[in-house]
């Protein structure tokens, strides 16, 4: 049986450990100039005592109310200021403010106490705003009216009434300066305390645009300032901040990261938007045809902007028509416009591989091709030994330079340049196939020479066959620039 006393002690041991918490949990001092929250104890007749949660209580002059405003009741939530502590009891201003005058708080109090004081902005005057402060003119220079700048378009604010800090103070002549941004300051020192708690990443905040440099934008989200990075600012990654955004401007934003310690939070504007990738991928698919402009060029091929915020690869190989190129500034240049094919899509990591087409090589429709079929085709490549003849997207044929109707001496391939501009279109007649490899002639012309020179090529096409697999030359012209290089 357990006894009664041993009931009562475990009892009274729990119900101190309780007390002990909750006195712990009591504030044990105050700054001048604190914002303070607490509750009405009571009203009497010269004062509004005020529980502070602290080991003292706090009290209000009844004359800080105008006569016809309504007197609080005890429960009431109230918010106030401390001034100081005397006789074991904290004395308090409502809300700053010109009651602080009429309770003999003068502006030196004010000053030297850091408690803000409300007031009306009466005019623009040199360098800042003329501000009546319980009848006393003070000056707020423009730089001191806010945190953030004042846009051309925003209201004059002549007229509003504000909250400002005493700033400088000179006795002698009672004149001061107020400072509007030294109370938003204090204030948003105060919510970053309460924002650690309270953010997550991945959040949406509303915030103001305060800064922008060239590696991004600051934007004030209330307590804190982040970054947005310029890849942050927009999927199209082509746009300037300048475009987009402005300094004042009010601007919803996702949270990426928070370092309270670094005091460093990045910010995205992009991931308020919605992602252009998904309807784009629904519109098109492997095979599509495109066009892109070329917005960077890397040593291993070229990102073409497809619509703004989805891009494309053109990888080195699918760039120089065949040919083997060193780097991708030898066939294309930033701004220019392509068209184009897509020939590989993940979906999973956005990204989009592309192959560069001529389109008037699309156009071309030989339809079956056989020995002595008549068709339209492209010079698509100049060499001593004859022209390379673009037959479809898939097709190519060698015209050998005995049937191409030049004068003999001199260089046949700058007389065949001449008479044969590349990308210039030339009829031409299928005069023998091996394999995927086309002879070609001109209308009405046959030359048994070509059709031995074709044999040539092919026989050393076949006993290069496993070199050519291995260096990746995959076209006729390839193969038979490695054989002039040797």
């Amino acid at each position: 049986m357990i006894s009664s006393k041993r009931v009562k002690s475990s009892a009274m041991a729990e119900l101190m450990g309780e007390i002990d918490a909750q006195v712990s949990s009591l504030r044990k001092g105050f700054n001048p100039g604190e914002k303070v929250n607490g509750y009405v104890i009571s009203v009497g007749q010269d004062y509004v005592v005020v529980d502070i949660n602290s080991k003292i209580q706090g009290i209000i002059e009844r004359t800080q109310w105008e006569e016809d405003s309504e007197i609080p009741e005890p429960g009431d939530e109230i918010e106030a200021y401390f001034v100081d502590e005397q006789d074991e009891v904290a004395r308090l201003v409502l809300g700053g403010f010109a009651s602080a005058i009429a309770m003999n708080q003068s502006i030196q109090q004010a000053y030297q106490s850091k408690l803000p004081l409300e007031g009306k902005i009466e005019k623009e005057i040199n360098g800042g705003y003329e501000v009546s402060i319980a009848g006393q003119r003070a000056f707020c220079p423009f730089s001191q009216l806010g945190r953030h700048r004042q846009q051309e378009t925003d209201e004059s604010p002549v007229g509003r009434t504000m909250t400002f800090m005493v700033s400088e103070f000179n006795p002698s002549d009672r004149s001061f300066v107020v400072s509007n941004r030294a109370f938003q300051d204090r204030e948003r020192a105060e919510k970053r305390d309460g924002l650690k708690d309270e953010l997550k990443e991945g959040d949406l905040r509303e915030g103001i645009v305060t800064k922008i440099m060239p590696f991004g934008v600051f934007v004030d989200i209330g307590g804190i300032e982040g970054l947005i990075p310029m890849r942050e600012l927009s999927w199209d990654r082509t746009v300037k901040a300048e475009e987009i955004l402005k300094e004042g401007q009010g601007v919803k934003v996702s949270i990426l990261t928070l370092d309270w310690e670094a005091d460093r939070f990045t910010l995205s504007l992009r991931d308020t938007m919605a992602d252009p990738w998904n309807d784009y991928a629904e519109d098109f698919g492997i095979g599509s045809y495109v066009t892109g402009k070329v917005v960077k060029i890397m040593p291993f091929g070229a990102f073409v902007m497809l619509q703004p915020g989805v891009e494309g690869l053109v990888p080195i190989s699918r760039l120089g028509s065949g040919r083997r190129i060193s780097h991708p500034s030898e066939c294309v240049s930033e701004g220019d416009t392509l068209d184009l094919q897509i020939e590989t899509m993940d979906h999973e990591k956005k990204q989009i591989s592309l192959k560069v087409i001529d389109n008037r090589v699309r156009a071309l429709d030989p339809g079956e091709i056989g020995v002595g079929s008549h068709l339209k085709g492209l010079v698509e490549g100049i060499r001593e030994f004859g022209i390379f003849v673009r037959l479809s997207e898939d097709k190519t044929g060698l015209l050998h330079v005995s049937e191409c109707e030049i004068d003999k001496g001199g260089s046949p391939a700058a007389k065949m340049e001449m008479k044969y501009p590349l990308g210039q279109e030339i009829n031409v007649v299928v005069k023998a196939i091996e394999g995927d490899r086309i002879s070609l002639s001109l209308p009405g012309k046959v030359n048994p020479q070509a059709t031995e020179e074709f044999e040539d090529v092919g026989a050393m096409m076949r006993s290069n066959n496993s070199s050519a697999k291995d260096s990746g030359i995959s076209s006729i012209g390839s193969i038979l620039d490695e054989m002039f290089k040797k």
